[in-house]
């Protein structure tokens, strides 16, 4: 059994973060703040990032790309923020379906161009993260700020300098499903080394920007 795992580091790539709306919310530079459409796409990003329940079919069908910043014209990315809803390509998804997903899901979504009609290439996927292991380390990890006094939280931000075995987990963490999230730790994927190599060998790892952490005995 390996003795490390890998937490996803991609919210930091501003690469990764790319305009998208749910089709029916306008694409105007100021949408009202009432929308109906933008008010329940809100509540499932808020409760994705403190990993609360969704329902399947809350999570918007079809998203479509903001025309002024023409995201949909970069670079595929393997997994991406989709105007705060994570999703991932069908190479992810093949890959994650192939391992222990525990109680996280893959939700299909149709990302769209600017249009709101013509489909981008590919099949895309919401990855929803239903499975959580408290067992990070904070007073033995390094780099990673502190949100809120006492610390209950906390996120690797962009001026962080974290390098690979600088966070530290115990050693239940390899226990379990491959994919996980950790109650202390806001917008991280982390997954098991074997699901981390499967990624390497489908050429989709790097765009999950992958940290590896080190794994402690209790």
């Amino acid at each position: 059994m390996s003795d490390v795992v890998w937490l996803c580091n991609m919210h930091r790539n501003p690469m990764a973060e790319r305009g998208y709306r749910p089709v029916g919310f306008p694409d105007v530079t100021r949408p009202p703040r009432d929308h109906s459409v933008g008010l329940a796409f809100n509540s499932v990003i808020e409760r994705q990032t403190h990993h609360l329940p969704i329902e399947d079919h809350e999570f918007p069908k079809q998203l479509y790309a903001v025309k002024r910043w023409a995201d949909h014209k970069r670079p595929k990315r393997h997994i991406m923020s989709a105007g705060g809803a994570l999703v991932v390509s069908s190479t992810s998804a093949k890959v994650l379906r192939d391992h222990d997903m525990g109680a996280s899901r893959l939700v299909p979504v149709d990302l769209l161009h600017p249009d709101q009609k013509t489909k981008l290439d590919d099949d895309w996927f919401y990855l929803f993260l239903g499975s959580g292991k408290p067992c990070f380390k904070a007073e033995k990890s390094e780099g990673i700020s502190p949100l809120g006094n006492p610390a209950q939280l906390f996120m690797i931000r962009g001026s962080d300098h974290v390098s690979h075995g600088d966070l530290v987990f115990s050693d239940d963490v390899l226990a379990g499903p491959d994919i996980w999230f950790d109650p202390a730790i806001t917008d991280a994927p982390i997954i098991s080394d074997r699901l981390a190599q499967a990624l390497k060998a489908e050429k989709a790892a790097k765009h999950w920007d992958l940290l590896k952490c080190s794994v402690i005995q209790q």
